[in-house]
């Protein structure tokens, strides 16, 4: 696994040791105040979540794998720890993780790594790095299917697939250019996300 990821989830999480992994984050969230949907509509094979404004800093990457996730994660950790214009250490959250594009229903290797911003954070100082960025959406629904097992990198172009054939298959409408991979912790709990179009 990525060693920064661990770094990373290592001081978000310290070590979290409940059975339930879902429940664990839910309740970590609720101290920590990391990204929590606003409506949960409970579904079979997915769910549909409603997301308050969210804002967090990315950095393009070439390569969905470890090696490009490392460097990518790294230019975060270093903005987040004094590599901005205002010199501080900025409060990040979970999750981190991965926004995706695809063309004709094949996923690109060319991807936005992001690490979001606590809830609270009112004033978002300037990358140094002029290969990192701010980036954020306003309040949006979801289709998300959540993974309470680990799952490797290289999984995600499978279940992205999966998961976008099963939309299909309901006849959701959904934006398919694009796809977000949410990662919440080291031991396992990650979703992932297409907007949902109206």
């Amino acid at each position: 696994m990525l060693r920064l990821f661990l770094t990373v989830s290592v001081l978000f999480w310290n070590q979290l040791a409940a059975q339930d992994e879902a429940e664990e984050v839910n309740q970590f969230c609720k101290h920590l105040h990391c990204l929590e949907p606003l409506t949960i509509i409970k579904g079979e094979k997915y769910d549909i979540m409603e997301f308050a404004d969210l804002q967090w800093v990315e950095t393009v990457v070439d390569g969905m794998n470890n090696d490009a996730f490392q460097v990518g994660l790294e230019k975060l950790f270093n903005y987040s720890h004094f590599g901005n214009d205002a010199g501080t250490a900025v409060p990040a959250s979970a999750p981190w993780g991965v926004i995706g594009t695809l063309k004709n229903g094949e996923i690109q290797s060319r991807c936005i790594v992001f690490l979001m911003f606590v809830p609270e954070l009112e004033i978002i100082p300037e990358p140094l790095d002029e290969t990192v960025g701010i980036g954020g959406v306003p309040s949006n629904w979801f289709y998300v299917r959540t993974f309470e097992q680990k799952v490797e990198i290289e999984q995600y172009p499978e279940l992205v697939t999966e998961f976008m054939k099963d939309l299909e298959q309901d006849n959701k409408k959904f934006d398919d250019n694009l796809f977000v991979v949410a990662t919440y912790s080291t031991k396992g709990l990650m979703e992932i996300g297409f907007k949902v179009l109206k």
